[in-house]
């Protein structure tokens, strides 16, 4: 092994010294949520054969289990407490303050590009600082919650070929990352990873074919594991044992025949040092990591952190240190494992190793610093991270002893089980479930905030806005999200004048939807002239715009201009197509009855049905269709939507409505056949 080492290293130096004269182009893959022991020859045989060209770290280890602090490790050669970002919402990465790898290649000569495939990498974080060319446009995702949240790996390695296609023959640093092994997977994690590297395997050939690839050096690695169930965790974020810290870590240098393997412990801040080691650029005094390409010390500790279950979840974070062949987890109660004998980490062996773990622990706190707790989050940062698994809502702060994350993990999968209980409709038992959580836990905003969305899923706003008003007192911290949400919940109820203050509640914490609340309070009022002074405060933050759009096209509509309604409606699609939103409640009925009064009846035919496809409970969209196609002489299909309309609303005033109807249109037999099922359905 050490003469592997050494000539991995004599051959790195070598080409160091070449670079200097040709800077070669620099390639950096990511692939999210990749463990490392799932890197195989038979699962994952094309990076199996950069593997063989490179020099492989096989025990490399991040220093985050969230992808945008370890990426950030990873372009700084910083520990999360030192370029300060330690979640993946809340904090904002300053390029300012902190140098990257994509800015120190620019500065000597490089072009910079990147593209990536997930909501969490995007510019606004700060992560793109210091490329040219940052290409996070997600595109919508075919069923995905809010539409913007990841792109499929091979659309993205087709943005990363045209690029290099277009610098090949200058000095460039590309960025490329997948995110085919993070959750929600397609079908399953194993699945995923082969399909990550069947889209390495197609770019590492593009690179190869166009004379790139063995003048260029090239690392792959991933920004952390998955729990898959080892210790209770499915995915990632809480966590800190090896299945989310150890990650593949392969660096090929230019033009090398050279191959090898370290069984040193190495760190993902030790990329950026290397990359600029192989370029030629001395690194910046800040830079925590070395040069993997020269002695790397055998008893260099590795630190990780999660603050996530502190900030999200109620429950004490986590640090972890990994020197020589243990690793210690500072939790309060405390793990040490002896990776070398206990690679799974079953035993906790901190009773015989008292001293040993103190340390570790210790060494552990220092490197921590001092923690700030992130921002306000955005509604709608928060609900597109929720689509991809995190839990994104907060907790108060507490002053008392917090939860170990193993001994209450159980919640969190208690609350991943509520998903399936959505997909399948069985809102009762979602119900049930959320509500023992929150007695469990009354500080777990998240919870809240999808209790309330089940109760408005089955038409209960004012349950619903009795857990939001509840959320007002147990978190301070995000009183005006929960009063928005309830001022919404209690609109929705018909109770206007509870929903005003609410609304000012929202409106002085500056929650994005303040204003769209109000003015949606002004149009339940018919006070047009405030409705349209809300929506234009409301335009003006992105968050709100698509909203704002669509109440302007129902105040266009109760101004009887339904040509306008319509050019406001195309508005709200490009909106939502530029941001990945999704379309407002009740928007094809709105569309429908513009087409309608503007006599364009077969398109407006077409949007009352898709009307109903987006809310079968929806009695005026029923209620619409059918007379509109009375109108038109198509009984069959009256009686049908009728039909389908009683199926979903199986009341007595449904069926004397329908009845009433069919009345004004001279149909008596009909009219007299659904009284008579009002009757039996009393």
């Amino acid at each position: 092994m050490r003469r592997l080492r050494s000539a991995a290293v004599l051959a790195a130096l070598l080409f160091i010294t070449c670079a200097k004269r040709e800077p070669p182009p620099v390639i950096l893959i990511s692939i999210d949520t990749l463990r490392a022991d799932y890197v195989t020859p038979a699962r994952t045989p094309h990076i199996a054969a950069l593997a063989r060209d490179g020099i492989v770290f096989r025990n490399a280890w991040s220093h985050c289990p969230l992808t945008l602090p370890s990426h950030l490790s990873v372009f700084t050669g910083q520990l999360p407490p030192e370029h300060g970002v330690r979640d993946n919402t809340g904090y904002r990465f300053d390029g300012k303050v902190h140098a990257t790898l994509a800015s120190l290649l620019k500065k000597r000569g490089y072009k910079t590009g990147a593209a990536v495939s997930a909501y969490v990498l995007r510019a606004s974080t700060g992560a793109s600082s210091g490329f040219d060319d940052y290409d996070d446009a997600i595109g919508l995702v075919e069923g995905a919650p809010l539409g913007a949240l990841q792109r499929r790996g091979s659309r993205t390695e087709k943005i990363a070929e045209r690029w290099i296609d277009a610098h090949r023959d200058e000095p460039f640093f590309y960025f490329l990352h997948l995110y085919e092994p993070h959750s929600p997977y397609e079908p399953a994690y194993d699945a995923d990873v082969r399909a990550a590297d069947a889209i390495t395997g197609a770019f590492l050939d593009h690179l190869k074919s166009t004379g790139v690839y063995d003048r260029a050096l090239i690392v792959l690695l991933s920004d952390h594991g998955e729990g898959l169930m080892d210790h209770g965790e499915q995915e990632h974020g809480v966590f800190l044992y090896r299945e989310d810290l150890h990650v593949p870590l392969i660096v090929k240098v230019p033009k090398s025949g050279r191959r090898g393997l370290l069984d040193n412990n190495v760190q993902l801040a030790d990329v950026a040092p290397t990359i600029l080691d192989v370029a030629g650029i001395a690194k910046p005094a800040p830079m925590h990591g070395l040069s993997l390409l020269r002695d790397v010390p055998s008893s260099r500790p590795a630190y990780a952190e999660s603050f996530y279950p502190r900030t999200h979840l109620g429950w004490s974070e986590l640090r972890s240190i990994v020197r020589v062949n243990w690793q210690a987890i500072d939790a309060p109660r405390g793990e040490l494992y002896e990776l070398s004998r206990d690679p799974q980490e079953r035993t906790n062996v901190v009773d015989r190793n008292r001293r040993a773990f103190a340390e570790l622990r210790a060494l552990a706190r220092n490197t921590t610093g001092a923690f700030h707790e992130p921002e306000r989050i955005d509604a709608e940062e928060a609900k597109k991270l929720a689509a991809l698994g995190y839990v994104s809502g907060g907790v108060e702060a507490s002053s008392g002893p917090l939860p170990d994350p193993k001994d209450v993990i159980g919640q969190l999968a208690r609350l991943k089980s509520v998903e399936e209980l959505r997909r399948r409709g069985d809102h009762r038992r979602a119900i049930e479930t959320l509500t023992s959580l929150l007695e469990e836990n009354p500080r777990w905003s998240n919870v809240r905030e999808q209790l309330g969305e089940e109760y408005e899923e089955i038409g209960d706003p004012a349950s619903a806005a009795r857990v939001y008003e509840a959320g007002i007192a147990a978190t301070p911290r995000l009183a005006g999200s929960f009063a928005l949400a309830a001022g919404f919940a209690l609109l929705e109820s018909g109770n206007q004048d509870e929903a005003a203050p609410h609304a000012q509640i929202a409106l002085a914490a500056r929650e994005p939807g303040a204003h769209l609340l109000l003015g949606e309070i002004a149009f339940a009022r018919h006070d047009l002239d405030a409705a349209s002074r809300e929506v234009a405060a409301a335009e003006s933050t992105s968050a709100e715009k698509s909203h704002a759009l669509f109440l302007a096209a129902r105040i266009a509509a109760a101004r009887r201009d339904h040509a306008r309604t319509l050019e406001l409606l195309d508005a709200v699609q490009r909106e939502g197509k530029a941001t990945g939103a999704s379309l407002p409640r009740r928007f094809h009925y709105v569309a429908a009855d513009a087409l309608a009064r503007l006599n364009r009846v077969e398109e407006a035919e077409r949007e009352f049905k898709r009307a109903i496809a987006a809310d079968p409970h929806d009695f005026h969209a029923y209620a619409d269709l059918s007379l509109l196609q009375l109108i038109r002489g198509k009984r069959d299909d009256a009686n049908a939507t009728l039909t389908k309309l009683a199926s979903m609303n199986p009341k007595p005033a449904i069926c004397l409505d329908i009845a009433k109807e069919l009345e004004t249109f001279g149909d008596r037999a009909a009219a007299s056949a659904w009284r008579q099922r009002a009757r039996v359905a009393h």
